[in-house]
């Protein structure tokens, strides 16, 4: 563990055991460094921590002060739970879906409308480099050896990943795909026939309402919370009553809302899906992208009937472009190899080779701190930013990794209408 993390801790604790209260003072930095024998840029890293856990935040010219328990209605206050009425809906998103997509193309206009990040937070570079290299090298029967599942080495890779994180995936058990969207539909489509019905949280992933849209299945949605997910009492009941196929989540950092489910909640979701027989579609595009100490483990993890099918990919961590991801089939291995095999063939093989060249070689874990970092750094000048200008009565409830703040604007505000309008 990082100093700065061991600060952060250190000072989080004192919160939660009430020693530090709402509205108390943090020491000045110069204090903390001289108290702490630690560095300035410890101590700044340790507070923009806190600040993204939304345990502390900065008042301009004052100093650091403790927010734990903030007051209704400010910009740093928990949104309340999503409130929806779970029944079986036909689903129709298309066109305004692709109405924010093609906002965000030119390059003059901030893609605040979807998961995309900068560019340039990715080491192109050496990316460009592993992929010369790999090219340069490459066997030509690799266009052949690559055919579903997708090349061994890559899988290796990836199953070296899930084994550090304490999961034992087997490599034949991983498919790659053309990013993490085509594993997610190929799950979707081996649990699945048109009619029948699909349980998702409220709000969800545009993806997976476009999927669900398109394979002419019916969304159930359920309730989440944007800070810890979705509300597992209404699902059983959803369970119950619409006997669904299948359940797509989103288990850490949920695009859009930033939710994280705690290793509790994840262990109970699982068993839950598994009395029922539910087989489980999880997004996990985001899990690399932790503020705290570790990776939040996938609820993959509490999978011990292989119905839970685990999807991930490079494009929000190290390559957006490359278009590599891959799904931990669990017990479905044969049906999702088979349909990959049958509607793409595969995913590049270049890109393939050329990642696990670079995975290889070392580095990946450098890069996602240096991520992580600017991420964090990212979120917590968006915050102030929401917290000096926009109107009284937003809220949004600041996430613990990942891409993404959801503001709650005040009741009134129509948001698709301010969208076009700052455009």
């Amino acid at each position: 563990m990082k100093l700065y993390e061991q600060l952060a801790n250190s000072i989080a604790q004192s919160i939660h055991e009430g020693v530090l209260s709402r509205g108390d003072k943090l020491p000045s930095v110069r204090q903390t460094c001289k108290s702490r024998n630690v560095s300035s840029s410890t101590v700044f890293r340790a507070y923009y921590l806190l600040e993204a856990r939304g345990l502390i935040s900065a008042h301009e010219r004052s100093g650091y002060f403790v927010t734990a328990g903030s007051t209704t209605g400010s910009p740093s206050a928990p949104d309340p739970a999503f409130s929806v009425n779970p029944e079986c809906k036909h689903v129709d998103v298309s066109e305004l879906v692709f109405e924010v997509l093609e906002s965000i193309r030119a390059r003059n206009v901030v893609p605040l409308g979807s998961a995309f990040p900068s560019p340039l937070l990715f080491p192109c570079n050496k990316l460009a480099q592993a992929m010369a290299s790999a090219v340069k090298t490459m066997d030509r029967w690799h266009s052949v050896d690559n055919l579903s599942p997708g090349d061994l080495n890559l899988r290796r890779q990836i199953a070296l990943r899930y084994m550090i994180d304490g999961l034992h995936i087997q490599t034949d058990e991983i498919v790659v795909t053309n990013g993490a969207l085509e594993a997610l539909n190929l799950c979707l489509m081996a649990v699945t026939r048109p009619g029948d019905t699909v349980l998702i949280e409220s709000p969800t992933f545009y993806g997976a309402l476009q999927s669900i849209e398109r394979i002419g299945l019916k969304a159930i949605e359920i309730p989440s919370h944007p800070k810890d997910g979705i509300d597992l009492e209404a699902m059983e009941k959803a369970l119950q009553l619409h006997k669904p196929k299948a359940c797509w989540l989103m288990t850490n950092f949920q695009n859009p809302s930033g939710s994280l489910l705690s290793d509790e909640k994840k262990k109970a979701l699982v068993e839950l899906l598994c009395r029922y027989q539910v087989p489980l579609i999880e997004d996990d595009v985001y899990g690399e992208l932790y503020f705290g100490n570790k990776r939040p483990a996938p609820a993959k993890a509490f999978d011990t009937e292989g119905l839970v099918m685990h999807c991930s990919s490079f494009s929000k961590c190290l390559a957006p472009g490359y278009r590599i991801g891959w799904v931990a089939t669990g017990q479905f291995s044969k049906a999702i190899e088979r349909l990959k095999l049958t509607t793409t063939l595969s995913a590049s093989v270049p890109a393939q080779v050329a990642l696990a060249k670079y995975l290889q070689k070392g580095g990946y874990d450098k890069h996602l701190r240096n991520l992580r970092h600017s991420l964090l750094l990212n979120q917590i000048n968006f915050i102030k930013a929401i917290e000096r200008y926009f109107p009284t009565g937003t809220r949004l409830t600041p996430p613990q990794g990942g891409y993404f703040l959801w503001v709650k604007l005040p009741d009134g505000v129509n948001a698709l209408a301010v969208h076009r309008m700052a455009q």
